[in-house]
């Protein structure tokens, strides 16, 4: 009988270990592994050649990593014809063998490699267009009804083959015994069928076939109740024989004689269970489903003895648990391959902006599959982009809602978890989420509520990280919850709270650091470390001890570089756009407070550049709150620079920056009263436009101050949220128009 042919398809660029990992295994279970390596660079030529090479086996196996790898030259790809990798090539092929074929005669496997994969060393980087394909690919896999696996390293992905390897190791043993009987019977190529469908059918399809072949060769074959009752009693009785003896070695009387009954009734209990346990044996025995192990360890059982029987079974146990687990795991992905439809509608909803529909999608699948690791990560994907937007999101009482159903969706999806589990991050999320809703909401307590929720989300997030220290999603759930609660902090002002909040600031960089330091190409990853640096800038620039304002500086100018090499990466983001914008802000009012010689025209550079970006977003997206309230605040800051600077011809530029400013703010309140900090933003564009008046002495600077403290006066009466900033706005414009 042949060796059955196995094609591996994997680049070499990353993956050249674990081709060989694969490539050895599939030697040792008496498989011919085949693999290409030289292309031509035509692909009409290459694609003849590999469904030549790839049709003469019975499988292929696809690793699929993050690699694009050589490609055909693409002006040789026929018109209408998809941009494909040699790789990916190879696994469409397969795809068409197997539909040609049926999955009986061919079968595909797909082993998809997570991001965090221990990788072999590129030898050079890939272009961000073959970098992109690669992920549409990978993108296309995940969405395939087609099984797949997801193997979290090279040891689990060589757990995998060996399951096989020792599968085919107890076939061929069985095979060896059996092989006269089988040729006599002409069963021979039923059983070769067999071998093959269990490697790459699946165990229950290929054992089918098995027994069915099998059973003829063992027809007639029943237990004898009567000789196996005798096995069993003899065995117990020597079983009796040695305790009696042990017994008869302890020096006391009692407690030798306490051991002699013991063993005795012991005995005696045994004596009385044989009957049913021979029923057993002969039911299980008889059943159509009994697999070659029963019905061997049962033979050697009656005409061998319990012994015997014992020491054979232990030697297939190895290959039985690896046969348990293949069909385990083979049984969860057709449940989840059953389930896929309605996780893509899941994640559908998400995207329509049907939150809470796909919030009750994710949580009815992930209490049917608690452990399904693409289910938790799409949920986790939409907590992140609530997280994101909770400032935005909607009235405080719709926020508060939706936070309370995040974090009871959270908690009961995983409830049975333990503590170190991955998913266990979107309590922290939804935790997060909370914190911010209060803090917007602003109602009495809410101070002290948002406080515990974000130190529960960063308690959380550092338990999962500690359990998972090298994992990507783990440090950035971390980091992530450490900077909002270093927000709070910075913004509530009590003691000790910048010292903690500059602590948290510098924890969640060193963790953004450590990531883009694995990933250089993320544009994620350079998000958060430049996001993280504007937030140690500005916690500096607050704190103001000998050294902080230099220090700070360099943080500014290193987050505006990284954010311009991102935005230049990725033109049409208008996240990237909008982060450079901030950046310019940042700047701009560093000099604008710093004061040094030419610091002014420096702050006045950024200022413009940055309302000039924000301006665009707003024409961009009209309907965006947040695009709204950037250009309002930019226009605040540039009305304020000008202001300082008080050039002749600037009065009619203030004067529309503050005008146009204080009616963004004006609008957003009238539309939403509760709103912390949209009133908070409008008492501050009429308290700098009163400054303004009061630099120059053009205008009424003492109702603009009315009208700022009436806003942030009404706000302290109701208990709404007052940062330290508006607290500190509030006694100032009380001086200033003389109210007690």
């Amino acid at each position: 009988m042949h060796p059955p042919k196995i094609f591996i398809s994997a680049t070499s660029g990353d993956l050249r270990s674990i081709r060989q990992i694969v490539k050895e295994a599939l030697l040792t279970i008496n498989c011919h592994p085949v693999e290409q390596t030289n292309f031509e660079p035509d692909a009409r030529t290459v694609a003849d050649m590999l469904r030549g090479k790839i049709g003469g086996c019975q499988a292929l196996i696809h690793i699929c990593g993050m690699r694009y790898g050589a490609e055909p030259d693409v002006a040789s790809l026929p018109p209408g014809t998809p941009r494909r990798s040699y790789t990916q090539m190879e696994y469409h092929i397969g795809r068409q063998l197997q539909d040609e074929r049926g999955d009986d005669h061919f079968r595909v496997y797909t082993f998809i490699c997570p991001e965090n994969f221990p990788y072999d060393q590129e030898p050079d980087t890939e272009s961000q267009e073959k970098r992109d394909l690669q992920r549409a690919h990978r993108t296309r896999l995940f969405d395939d009804p087609h099984l797949r696996e997801k193997p979290v390293d090279g040891d689990d992905l060589k757990l995998r083959v060996l399951a096989l390897q020792e599968q085919v190791f107890s076939l061929q043993h069985e095979q060896a015994e059996v092989k006269t009987e089988v040729l006599k019977n002409r069963h021979l190529g039923l059983k070769a069928f067999a071998v093959l469908l269990l490697l790459f059918g699946g165990l229950y399809v290929g054992m089918h076939f098995l027994h069915r072949g099998q059973d003829q060769i063992i027809a007639g074959q029943k237990l004898d109740a009567p000789a196996l009752r005798a096995r069993l009693a003899e065995s117990s009785e020597r079983g009796l024989q040695l305790e009696l003896q042990a017994a008869e070695l302890t020096q006391k009387s009692d407690e030798r004689q306490r051991l002699k009954d013991a063993a005795l009734a012991a005995h005696k209990n045994r004596l009385t269970r044989i009957d049913d346990l021979v029923a057993n044996f002969i039911l299980i025995e008889g059943r159509a489903d009994a697999t070659e192990e029963v019905k061997e360890m049962n033979r050697i059982l009656q005409d061998e003895g319990v012994d015997p029987a014992l020491r054979f079974i232990e030697g297939k146990r190895a290959s039985l648990l690896a046969r348990v687990a293949a069909t385990e795991a083979r049984h969860l992905e057709e449940k989840r391959s059953q389930l896929q439809p309605l996780l893509q509608a899941a994640s559908l909803q998400a995207t329509k902006g049907n939150v809470d529909l796909a919030l009750k999608s994710f949580e009815e699948l992930l209490l049917i599959d608690d452990e399904w690791s693409d289910a938790i990560s799409r949920l986790h994907d939409l907590f992140d982009d609530l997280r994101k937007q909770s400032y935005w999101r909607g009235t405080p009482t719709r926020d508060m809602a939706e936070a309370s159903e995040m974090l009871a969706i959270a908690e009961k999806v995983t409830s049975k978890l333990p503590e170190s589990h991955l998913a266990k991050n979107l309590v922290s999320v939804a935790f997060v989420y909370r914190g911010r809703a209060l803090i917007n909401r602003g109602q009495p307590g809410d101070a002290e509520q948002a406080f515990e929720s974000l130190a529960k989300a960063v308690a959380q997030s550092q338990a999962v990280l500690e359990a998972n220290p090298n994992h990507p999603r783990a440090s950035q759930d971390v980091l992530i919850s450490l900077r909002y609660f270093a927000n709070f902090l910075a913004s509530r002002d009590q003691p000790g709270d910048a010292e903690q909040a500059l602590a948290h600031f510098q924890r969640s960089q060193e963790l953004a650091e450590k990531l883009l330091a694995a990933d250089p190409d993320s544009a994620e990853a350079a998000r958060d470390v430049s996001i993280g640096l504007a937030k140690l800038g500005g916690c500096l620039t607050r704190r103001g001890q000998p050294g902080d304002a230099e220090q700070a500086l360099a943080y500014f100018q290193r987050n505006q570089a990284i954010c311009e090499k991102v935005l230049a990466a990725h033109p049409d983001s208008a996240e990237a756009a909008r982060d450079l914008s901030i950046s310019h802000y940042k700047l701009g009012n560093f000099f604008a407070n710093r004061g040094q010689p030419g610091d002014a025209e420096q702050a006045l550079a950024h200022i413009q550049r940055d309302l000039e970006i924000s301006e665009k977003l707003l024409a961009a997206h009209p309907d965006s709150a947040e695009a709204v309230r950037d250009v309002s605040q930019s226009l605040e800051m540039l009305g304020t620079a000008l202001s300082k600077r008080n050039q002749p011809g600037d009065d009619l530029r203030i004067a529309a920056c503050f005008e146009r400013c204080i009616l963004i703010a004006s609008t957003r309140v009238k539309a939403n009263p509760d709103s912390a900090s949209s009133s908070s933003d409008l008492a501050d564009f009429l308290m700098e436009y009163g400054n303004h008046f009061e630099r120059t002495g053009k205008g009424d600077a003492h109702a603009l101050w009315q009208r700022a403290y009436e806003i942030l006066h009404s706000m302290e009466e109701k208990d709404i949220f007052l940062s330290a900033e508006d607290k500190k706005s509030l006694e100032t414009l009380r001086q200033k128009v003389g109210a007690k």
